[in-house]
């Protein structure tokens, strides 16, 4: 099983499963003890929330899970709410651990949130996707929910996925065929009216988990949109639908979705920066929004 996949399951179904048992087994032997299980628990569910990549096994678990834990949390109180309050002689040593671990993930929590905004002036464009509902896999100005942040270029970009009816971007965890990931070949509209600066066409789609590194925007379009450049990159090859000089209206049809470049699984990568250049690794990256909308990991676009 790929490592990412492995990552997924543990912090997201098998780490979850956990907490949930914790607040039932074994039984609290005080009130307090449960509610430093519970303070840890509530901690971990917040952050796991904010960071996790739902698209994977479901948009609609990330809010689910943490209803669940609140009803799971009522119920088990259920169990001890006869218990004394504190029954153990220490309190660091009965409950100081669980404590600092619910106050670490808290602190995990609240960095991976500071990416929800941005000090910079944003770009204001469209949205490059019609009808459909899509999904952030990477977005936002912290590099706890945007790998991408590292990047002087990237700091904003955003990494873009479709849901199928389950909220999945796939069917499946990871099928090999291209295909079965909902965003395969879907049309990429031009976020604005600019120049199509350079253009680029005729490099492979990748089998999933394998990336091109020698090519790693792929097949992709960079757009002159004011002052701004907005490197549109993975298209599937042959798709690239208008030449190096062409002047593009928003809405128009840029190409197609693929798996071109440095990239395991079909997406749109998408990043906006200054400096006037061709070269999409250089120049500064700047913040994008949608109708007014600074998207971030786990943010769901539908589009009518």
């Amino acid at each position: 099983m790929a490592w990412p996949i492995l990552i997924l399951l543990t912090t997201q179904v098998l780490l979850p499963a956990f907490f949930f048992s914790w607040l039932f087994l074994p039984r609290p032997i005080d009130r307090l003890g449960w509610l430093t299980r519970v303070a840890y628990g509530a901690a971990y569910f917040a952050f796991v929330t904010v960071i996790g990549r739902w698209d994977f096994l479901g948009s609609a678990l990330a809010m689910l899970l943490p209803a669940a834990f609140v009803v799971a949390t009522a119920l088990s109180y259920l169990r001890v709410r006869g218990r004394p309050w504190n029954a153990s002689p220490s309190l660091l040593r009965a409950h100081g651990f669980t404590a600092a671990m619910a106050v670490f993930f808290l602190a995990l929590t609240a960095r991976a949130l500071s990416g929800y905004g941005y000090k910079e002036t944003a770009v204001e464009l469209a949205f490059p996707f019609a009808a459909g509902t899509y999904y952030v896999g990477q977005g936002g100005g912290t590099t706890s929910i945007n790998y991408h942040h590292a990047s002087q270029s990237q700091r904003f970009a955003l990494d873009i996925v479709a849901l199928n009816g389950f909220g999945m971007r796939a069917n499946g965890l990871m099928p090999k065929d291209l295909a079965d990931y909902e965003i395969y070949d879907r049309e990429v509209k031009s976020p604005c009216n600019g120049v199509a600066i350079a253009t680029h066409d005729g490099v492979d789609d990748n089998r999933i988990s394998e990336s091109n590194t020698e090519a790693p925007a792929g097949n992709h379009i960079i757009l002159a949109c004011g002052s701004a450049r907005i490197l549109l990159a993975h298209f599937r090859k042959g798709s690239v639908a208008v030449a190096d000089g062409a002047v593009v209206t928003k809405g128009e049809t840029l190409g197609r979705v693929g798996n071109s470049g440095n990239s395991s699984e079909p997406h749109l990568h998408m990043h906006a920066y200054l400096g006037g250049t061709r070269d999409y690794n250089e120049g500064q990256g700047v913040p994008m929004t949608f109708d007014g909308r600074f998207l971030v990991r786990g943010s769901i676009v539908t589009a009518p």
